[in-house]
């Protein structure tokens, strides 16, 4: 895993500590952050929920720690889509006042 020693690291946070704090061995912990191994998917999810970081991040796929969407953003994104065209022009309608306030304040 490409960034986990860099963001224990980074955070100050003792190998040791982290690894007691997921349940797991230490010796494991540094194995992964060796890249001598590879977590199973699970560990990797409890890792990743643990430090606040997308698999991602983590496997240097991304720059961005956080995730770019939450799951509540994401069930309103496909209830978007989903939706009837004139429902979808509705509500870009109602939102296209906002959109503009927002660029103006980004263009301060």
């Amino acid at each position: 895993m490409f960034k986990l020693k860099e963001i224990l690291e980074e955070r100050d946070i003792p190998q040791k500590v982290f690894a007691a704090d997921l349940g797991m061995a230490t010796s494991t912990l540094n194995n992964y952050a060796m890249e001598r191994r590879q977590p199973d998917f699970d560990t990797l999810v409890q890792i990743c929920d643990a430090l606040g970081v997308t698999a991602d991040y983590l496997l240097g796929r991304s720059s961005n720690p956080a995730p770019a969407i939450s799951d509540e953003d994401a069930a309103l994104l496909r209830a978007f889509h989903a939706a009837p065209p004139s429902v979808v022009a509705g509500i870009l309608a109602l939102l296209q006042p906002y959109a503009k306030e927002k660029e103006a304040d980004q263009a301060i």
